[in-house]
């Protein structure tokens, strides 16, 4: 193999290696993110200060807009791996 080939192989190899561990960064850094979402949504509904009937009944009309929001974040995320497989 001639040198510059060598390099750039290298280079290559070592790309790759930055682009996965950026990945894995970003991976925890949006489950730290959803970790601090759901440590702040219970922190609301524990201020609230109702029963378990009642905080069942706020979270019960809260899933409908719950649903919509998980099947847009889907369609999103599908879009990422989409961009992704194609670069």
């Amino acid at each position: 193999m001639s040198t510059k080939l060598e390099k750039v192989t290298s280079e290559i190899e070592k790309t790759e290696k930055k682009i996965t561990e950026m990945q894995d960064q970003l991976r925890e850094l949006y489950d730290k993110k959803t970790e601090l979402e759901n440590v702040e949504i219970v922190n609301t509904i524990r201020a609230m200060v109702m029963d378990k009937e009642s905080i069942l009944d706020f979270l019960k009309t809260m899933k409908p807009a719950q649903d919509k929001s998980v099947k847009a974040a889907t369609y999103h995320a599908s879009e990422k791996e989409d961009l992704n497989e194609n670069e």
